[in-house]
C-alpha cells in the first residue's frame, strides 16, 4: 500500500542522508567544494533532517501498529 511505500522510502532516505553526512564529516569527500563552516553547517542540517525523518517514521509505525490492533 501507499503507507508501506512511504515508510520504506523514509527509511531509505534516513539511511542515505546519514551515510552521506558521516562520509562528508569523516572523509575528504567533497572537500574541494565544502570546507570550513559551510561543511559543518551542511553536515548539521543533514543530521537534523535524518533525526526528523526518523521521528516521523517512528510516529507512522506507532500509528500503524495502533490501527492494526
Amino acid at each position: 500500500t501507499v503507507k508501506h511505500l512511504s515508510l520504506w522510502f523514509g527509511i531509505i532516505m534516513v539511511l542515505v542522508v546519514s551515510v552521506l553526512a558521516f562520509a562528508i564529516m569523516f572523509s575528504d569527500f567533497m572537500n574541494d567544494r565544502l570546507f570550513g563552516n559551510k561543511r559543518i553547517l551542511f553536515v548539521g542540517i543533514m543530521i537534523v533532517y535524518a533525526v526528523y525523518r526518523s521521528y516521523r517514521i517512528y510516529i507512522q509505525l506507532k500509528e500503524s501498529k495502533k490501527d492494526f490492533e
